[in-house]
C-alpha cells in the first residue's frame, strides 16, 4: 500500500491536488440532484462549496491529526482516501450547492450557514442530510421533485404541497402548504423562508435543522401536522 512520510505542508502540496479531484467526483452527482442554489434557488452556474469549518484543508488537518505546517505525518494513502471520502458523508456534513454569486458571498462571509452542534438529520426521499457546524445562517431546504423548475411547475399545477420540518431533538412535523396564491413570479425558496418560523434567528430558536417540501400528487390528500421521533 502506498505511503506518505513528510510534513503537513508537504502532504497538502503533493497530495492536495488529487484530493481536489476527489471532491469534484463526490460533488458532481449531488450537484445535479439538488439542481438549485441552496440559498437563492437559482439553477444557473451551480458550484459546490465546503461548509465553513469543514473545508478541504480542515478535513486534511483532522485526519492527519495536526494542523502545524511542519508537523510530521506518516500516512497510508489508501486508508486516508477512504477516510477523506467518509468525511463527506452525509453530503451536507461538508458541502453546499450554491450559485456562483452566493458562493462568492458565502466565502466572503456575507452568506452564512451553520448547523446545530452535534445534530444530525437523515433525509427522506429526494433530500440530503445535514450535520453539525454552528453559527447563524440560512435554513437548509430540500425539494421533491429536487429540481427547482420541476418543483415550481408541479406546485403551480397542484397548488398544494406538504412541509416536513426536522428538529434538533429528532422530532419531525408534517404540515400542509396551501399554495393557491403561489404564482409564476413567486420564488420558491424566498416564499418558504419568508414564513415566520423559518426566518433568520427564529428557526434556530425553535430548534429546526432542516425543511423538506414535497408537492402533493392527486389522491394523497393533505397530511395534517404529525409529530414523530426518529
Amino acid at each position: 500500500m502506498a505511503k506518505f512520510d513528510g510534513t503537513n505542508r508537504e502532504f497538502k502540496r503533493y497530495i492536495g491536488a488529487q484530493l481536489r479531484v476527489v471532491v469534484q467526483q463526490i460533488t458532481k452527482k449531488q450537484k445535479a440532484a439538488v439542481g438549485a442554489c441552496e440559498h437563492c434557488g437559482s439553477n444557473e452556474n451551480l458550484e459546490s462549496a465546503h461548509v465553513r469549518g469543514r473545508d478541504r484543508t480542515d478535513i486534511i488537518d483532522l485526519l492527519l491529526g495536526t494542523s502545524e505546517p511542519d508537523g510530521a505525518v506518516s500516512v497510508d494513502l489508501g486508508q486516508f482516501d477512504g477516510a477523506f471520502r467518509s468525511e463527506h458523508e452525509p453530503f451536507e456534513k461538508a458541502m453546499l450547492i450554491l450559485c456562483m454569486d452566493c458562493h462568492r458571498k458565502y466565502d466572503s462571509g456575507h452568506v452564512r450557514r451553520g448547523r446545530p452542534t452535534g445534530a444530525r438529520v437523515t433525509t427522506g426521499r429526494a433530500g440530503v442530510s445535514a450535520s453539525a457546524s454552528g453559527g447563524a445562517d440560512f435554513l437548509p431546504i430540500t425539494l421533491d421533485p429536487p429540481q427547482v423548475d420541476d418543483f415550481k411547475s408541479q406546485l403551480l399545477g397542484r397548488k398544494s404541497a406538504e412541509l416536513t420540518v426536522f428538529y434538533r431533538d429528532g422530532r419531525t412535523e408534517t404540515r400542509p402548504w396551501n399554495a393557491s396564491r403561489f404564482s409564476e413570479t413567486s420564488n420558491v425558496f424566498g416564499n418558504l423562508r419568508s414564513r415566520p418560523e423559518f426566518r433568520q434567528g427564529e428557526w434556530q430558536a425553535r430548534g429546526i435543522v432542516r425543511v423538506h417540501v414535497r408537492v402533493l400528487v392527486g389522491g394523497r390528500g393533505d397530511k395534517r401536522g404529525t409529530n414523530s421521533r426518529s
